[in-house]
């Protein structure tokens, strides 16, 4: 215990003398999460549309009004020509055109349906399914709005429940899974520096020949880095909250021992690379590819791993970014209880197990040689 007592406080003095390695890993993490954000969403607002009016009757009025307050499309623009669509979204100027044809409110004023002409820009597929969807709800709710006034008929009545996120908003779905990439590279990138960092100046032959085991080194080595990312943890945290008005739900104790499993994963990862590189670019180059990829495609953070194909499926299972995704958002989000999600506390459990193993056994390899 002594000896790795040693190497822990050895290395913890040689963190806190390096004061940009210790800025990035406290603070990087609060920083990342503010920029992507604010930067990243999925909510679609404040839609560009363009409008040519060729009805001007109370009916296509009452349509426009709706579509106003609805605050998803903004009308930048009533045309006069019917030509003049295109050229608006061509130029950019325009993400949606909508054409109300003459005879629009005549058609209902007859209990016909009327045809609007939506044109959409297709460049972003996403934005364009969701701006599709919108207008056809609103194009609906109009229309049942108005044949209501013709028919005596009870209309069915439908009334959702959101729960966990009853405003719909994209950041209470991307902040854990931000916390989760944040860590996972600022973890492993620490880390992965550190081994290397000792054969470069020469001082990782001395613990080889020292009474050190594998075990104290990489131990002693990794836990300085695991303390000081639950202190980064807590101040993210803490941004989350006031900047974002995202609060843990769940049980703050299964929080922080899931981040614990999470950030030796990260960690330990991290000093395996460094025990097989043997300059600090290398070890760098191979951490950063090694986490920030699959972290973000694999992890189920922004793509649904359900849609992947299955053999990228099977892949994900070796990612632990999938895991902590998963309980981060149970945990924050929907506030479950341990029997939810212990099977994902499991498989970081043995993820942390088996990388601190390999790099213990790469180590100790290193010593005998």
């Amino acid at each position: 215990m002594k000896l790795f007592w040693a190497i822990f406080k050895k290395e913890f003095k040689q963190i806190l003398r390096d004061s940009r390695t210790l800025a990035m890993i406290i603070f990087t993490p609060a920083l990342l999460l503010i920029l992507f954000g604010y930067v990243l969403s999925f909510d679609v607002r404040n839609i560009k549309t363009v409008v040519f009016d060729n009805d001007k009757t109370y009916y296509s009025r009452e349509f426009l009004r709706r579509l106003k307050a609805s605050n998803i499309f903004e009308i930048t623009k009533m045309i006069e020509n019917e030509s003049l669509i295109f050229n608006e979204l061509d130029s950019f100027k325009s993400e949606v055109a909508i054409l109300i044809p003459n005879g629009f409110g005549e058609k209902i004023a007859k209990s016909s349906v009327p045809q609007l002409g939506i044109f959409i820009d297709g460049t972003n597929a996403q934005i364009a399914t969701i701006v599709q969807g919108y207008i056809r709800a609103i194009s609906e709710f109009q229309s049942l709005k108005i044949l209501s006034g013709y028919f005596s008929a009870p209309q069915i009545k439908a009334q959702p429940r959101i729960w966990y996120n009853p405003e719909l908003r994209s950041n209470v779905f991307l902040i854990p899974g931000l916390i989760v990439f944040i860590l996972m590279i600022t973890c492993t990138i620490s880390t992965a520096l550190s081994i290397v960092r000792e054969r470069e100046r020469g001082t990782m032959e001395q613990l080889l020949i020292s009474p050190l085991s594998g075990a104290h080194i990489i131990l002693g080595k990794t836990l300085p880095y695991v303390f000081i990312a639950l202190v980064s943890l807590s101040l993210v945290l803490v941004t989350s909250s006031f900047v974002f008005n995202i609060n843990v739900k769940g049980s703050y104790g299964l929080l922080f021992l899931s981040s614990i499993l999470f950030i030796v994963c990260a960690c330990g990862q991290g000093i395996f690379i460094s025990s097989v590189t043997r300059s600090q670019q290398v070890a760098y180059f191979a951490s950063a590819l090694s986490s920030i990829l699959p972290s973000l495609i694999l992890s189920g953070f922004i793509f649904p791993i359900r849609n992947m194909p299955y053999a990228i499926q099977i892949l994900t299972y070796i990612v632990p970014a999938r895991y902590f995704v998963a309980l981060l958002r149970s945990i924050m989000i929907k506030g479950v209880h341990f029997n939810i999600f212990w099977k994902e506390m499991l498989a970081l459990f043995l993820f942390s197990l088996f990388i601190l193993l390999g790099a213990i056994m790469r180590m100790k390899k290193a010593k005998m040689t």
